[in-house]
């Protein structure tokens, strides 16, 4: 009765495992193959498996690493679980599978080979890998204005944070960070004038302006309505001064379209406040506020910076 039932569960598994199952002597030749198995490698009957090792239906490489876990789990007598595969195919796609092997004793409780079974997990992959795209997006989302494709206020402050924390660490007295704070001028009489839209167009406009005059070193911002942030690092005041006067004028260079006949050019002021050692975060940001307000006092299209003082 027990070798009738050892039969029926084995011939079970045999047809109708839908995961793979494989048994293989000392030299990882199939000795007992599912259904299941002959069909992932183009075969009608399992016995045609049989005497047969990976090497002769899969890649050298994949062949070869299943001999090397194979060989592993016969001189250790313990199984390896959970593997992932990565099977690729001559079309250039990947199938994957995840695998659990196992020695195989005989009843004197000797090696005599291995068996294993494995699941092709190749959706699950996909969809593994679409939900890191997903995440990935999300977090974009999370840190970009939707208007100008710049960072947004949130991921500003973030930034900030860890840029203040890196440099008071360092000696800042040849090379800083500093915060060029940035208004565009007359926004609001442009949305008045010819509408939102525009205003919008002269908003992506300086955006542009800003990341091409930028370095790799350099960091843009849009932190607000009509207020823009770069942070630029390993500088000088004077070179950070520099570069504020190189994006006023990247600005004003261009003009926006307003209606058929009509094109405005748009200005900004600027500010331009360095680290120092001993301040703040909210001494520097305070700082670089005050510039820019200066600059909007004084008749707006200009840089201030702590330099002047």
């Amino acid at each position: 009765m027990s070798e009738n039932i050892d039969k029926v569960i084995l011939n079970t598994i045999m047809k109708y495992s839908s995961d793979t199952v494989y048994f293989k002597d000392v030299n990882s030749k199939f000795i007992w193959n599912s259904l299941g198995h002959a069909k992932q490698v183009g075969l009608a009957d399992p016995r045609d498996m049989l005497g047969k090792s990976d090497f002769d239906f899969f890649p050298a490489k994949f062949a070869q690493a299943a001999r090397d876990s194979e060989k592993e789990i016969m001189l250790t007598k313990k199984p390896i679980l959970n593997i992932e595969e990565t099977l690729e195919t001559p079309d250039g796609d990947k199938i994957y599978f995840l695998a659990s092997k196992y020695p195989l004793f005989d009843e004197d409780d000797r090696v005599v080979g291995t068996w294993g079974m494995s699941k092709e997990i190749t959706e699950l992959k996909r969809m593994e890998k679409e939900l890191e795209r997903s995440n990935l997006k999300l977090q974009r989302l999370a840190r970009v204005d939707d208007l100008t494709g710049l960072y947004n206020r949130r991921y500003f402050y973030e930034i900030l944070e860890k840029t203040f924390a890196l440099y008071q660490e360092r000696d800042v007295s040849k090379k800083t960070f500093a915060l060029i704070t940035i208004d565009v001028d007359n926004l609001k009489l442009i949305n008045d004038a010819y509408g939102h839209p525009r205003g919008d167009d002269a908003l992506r406009m300086v955006a542009s302006a800003l990341v091409t005059a930028t370095s790799k070193t350099d960091t843009c911002f849009r932190v607000g309505g009509d207020e823009f942030m770069v942070m630029t690092q390993d500088c000088t005041p004077e070179s950070a001064s520099a570069l504020a006067t190189k994006l006023m004028s990247a600005v004003s260079a261009h003009a926006i379209p307003m209606s058929k006949d009509k094109f405005e050019k748009i200005s900004i002021s600027v500010g331009v406040a360095s680290y120092k050692e001993g301040r703040t975060l909210s001494e520097l940001i305070s700082e670089a506020d005050k510039l820019l307000y200066k600059s909007k006092r004084n008749g707006k299209n200009q840089v201030s910076s702590s330099l002047e003082d």
